[in-house]
């Protein structure tokens, strides 16, 4: 039985997984070869909803490891300073903070290197699952690129199991990186082990293809349904997202802007949903308020740096109307 989240408890979200420092070129257009200078972020896929969905409001503690080192004090300050709840991160002796180098190429391009070699927060075990506040958590968020090594593919499972034994709702964002795998078939099986007990998934198409092995939306999305989620959502960028439960499958219009950087717009979507999810709404209200939050992100220079506040969110969403807002902020 798929789990019911469970109010009155110290955390809205557990978010489990990579984290870096993140170098964007200060120059948007250019290559790499024509770049002066860099602006340093925080990133990595749960990482940047921690700060999302806290932005938003909700009590976000974070599950991720650093290096020793510079770089993870950077991580580490950023998320602090934020509110979202850093104690359970552990440091990783001899491992390393991950880097991530990026461009900006508008419309379309926007490369990126992940600099994961010897990084700490694969070395995830099962231990720093224990020390963290699982129990106490009425949503964990976990990632595919969890699962690329061990010890941590074996503490996201873990993870995953202990939060459905204490009642929490398992969200599982596919978060395919193809150079973290071997092939996109050892991918595929390991997020089949992981979506055995999830409440949620959700991902693009594309990363939908890798876990499920079909290049047939329809035959793709309810692949991923069969494996065990009771909700689908994917993500479709421009197109907004669909939200598929059982034999109802919707389409969730998107909020047309300018995209000025695509990187970190699933991360803001999950935020957003979680927010709206949380907060009692549908999921198709819940992926509504996903789109509105992914649009503004694009429209920045980068994403956890960059999420917005509720009250941005809601003055975004009165801007561009057609959707009934479902509440008001305080």
């Amino acid at each position: 039985m798929n789990a019911v989240p469970v109010p009155g408890r110290r955390y809205d979200v557990l978010a489990m997984g990579r984290s870096s420092l993140d170098l964007y070129a200060q120059e948007v257009g250019r290559p790499i070869t024509e770049v002066t200078a860099f602006n340093a972020y925080v990133g990595g896929c749960p990482t940047n909803v921690s700060v999302g969905t806290r932005r938003l409001g909700l009590r976000s503690a974070v599950l991720t490891a650093v290096g020793d080192d510079q770089a993870g004090d950077f991580v580490l300050h950023f998320l602090d300073r934020e509110g979202v709840d850093t104690r359970y991160v552990p440091r990783k002796p001899g491992r390393r903070t991950s880097l991530v180098l990026l461009t900006i190429q508008p419309p379309d391009r926007f490369p990126l290197t992940f600099y994961r070699d010897n990084c700490a927060d694969r070395e995830l075990s099962v231990a720093d699952v224990g020390r963290a506040p699982v129990a106490d958590c009425r949503a964990v968020f976990l990632t595919g690129t969890g699962l690329s090594h061990q010890p941590g593919r074996e503490a996201t499972l873990h993870a995953a199991e202990s939060a459905r034994r204490h009642g929490a709702l398992v969200v599982v964002d596919l978060d395919y990186r193809p150079d973290q795998w071997p092939a996109a078939d050892a991918f595929a099986g390991e997020m089949t082990r992981l979506l055995a007990g999830a409440d949620i998934v959700i991902g693009t198409e594309e990363e939908a293809a890798a876990a499920t092995g079909r290049t047939d939306p329809a035959a793709m999305v309810a692949a991923l349904a069969a494996s065990g989620p009771r909700t689908v959502v994917v993500k479709r960028g421009a197109r907004g997202s669909t939200i598929v439960e059982g034999s109802r499958t919707e389409d969730v219009p998107p909020f047309p802007v300018q995209v000025l950087n695509v990187l970190g717009a699933g991360d803001a979507f999950a935020s957003g949903f979680l927010f709206a999810l949380l907060g009692g709404l549908p999921a198709r209200e819940a992926a509504r308020m996903g789109n509105a939050v992914g649009a503004i992100v694009v429209t920045r220079h980068e994403c956890a740096n960059f999420m917005p506040t509720l009250p941005e969110v809601e003055a975004f969403v009165r801007q561009q109307g057609g959707w009934t807002w479902p509440w008001t902020s305080a």
